[in-house]
């Protein structure tokens, strides 16, 4: 986040305060809302659905949707003439791993945007979090940058209070539960400590089995999963969308799956995916529902 106020020293805009911003992704999209931006916000992307308000700006023409994450229009961007564009980057660091074969490396797509809509001499600034922490500097930082310091430092504060909360309680468990989190299973994958996701499993008192992987978004085997043995296994679920993974009843019945002791305690949990995907004041929700999750399963 320091670089993107570098950068707006660096394109002599010292006292710069944008009017019209056009958010790339629904994380940024719930940022600039939440930390009080939101009425300048006249762009995003189509799938920006939060907060609800949203919808009805839209159809209001109040705001335009722009394309899809990875592939937003320039041109409509553009024809929008915001000064302010925000991008989210997940530029991927390393190939290791089990990383997927004839890779098109799509997480660097944004990255691509962002150069695009720089060259064409809009203001374009990136945000690349990797814990929640790094998402609280994000909150801050955008309320800075959009004259809106007052509401973005009472949300912070206010996501601090609950994030210590759940912290105080996780370390009164007796011990770590050992968590899977799928991310997708065709091929099965899941997260390493350095994402946000995982960075909520430990602060929520779990133990990440993939916490030690390369890549941060690990493409793993089912042998693995299986030798690992989580305790919990936590799958993201996208409301009124069928399930990736199907039901907890076919999960039960994956090949070897019977010896997982999360499937033989039943402690197979799912969460709301754009709760816990987006890395935005939302992953707070996330947090205390995890905690929940884990503390249930130590009651013997």
């Amino acid at each position: 986040m320091k670089d993107m106020l570098e950068a707006l020293k660096t394109v002599g805009h010292l006292k710069f305060q944008p009017k019209r911003i056009v958010s790339l992704s629904p994380s940024n999209t719930e940022i600039l809302f939440a930390a009080g931006a939101g009425e300048k916000v006249v762009g995003v992307t189509d799938y920006c659905n939060y907060p609800l308000i949203i919808k009805d700006k839209r159809k209001e023409e109040k705001i335009t949707a722009v394309g899809g994450y990875w592939d937003p229009s320039i041109d409509a961007v553009a024809s929008l003439k915001p000064d302010l564009v925000l991008v989210t980057t997940v530029k991927c660091t390393k190939k290791e791993n089990n990383c997927r074969e004839k890779c098109t490396r799509r997480c660097e797509l944004t990255t691509e945007v962002a150069k695009q809509l720089g060259n064409m001499g809009l203001t374009v600034l990136t945000l690349s979090p990797h814990s929640l922490n790094d998402v609280l500097d994000d909150v801050l930082s955008v309320g800075r940058i959009c004259g809106t310091d007052s509401e973005a430092v009472a949300l912070v504060k206010s996501l601090r209070e609950r994030i210590a909360r759940v912290v105080t309680e996780s370390k009164k468990l007796r011990h770590k539960p050992l968590v899977y989190f799928e991310n997708w299973n065709d091929p099965y994958m899941s997260v390493s400590s350095g994402t946000w996701i995982g960075n909520l499993v430990d602060l929520a008192g779990g133990t990440n089995i993939f916490g030690d992987a390369a890549s941060e978004w690990p493409i793993i085997t089912p042998e693995t999963i299986i030798q690992r043995n989580p305790d919990i296994v936590v799958f993201p679920v996208i409301p009124g969308t069928p399930r990736f993974w199907g039901s907890f009843e076919e999960v039960k019945k994956r090949r070897g799956w019977e010896t997982i002791t999360a499937v033989k305690n039943s402690c197979l949990f799912e969460v709301d995916r754009d709760l816990i995907s987006r890395p935005g004041p939302r992953l707070v929700d996330a947090l205390e529902f995890l905690a929940c999750v884990i503390k249930s399963s130590t009651v013997s």
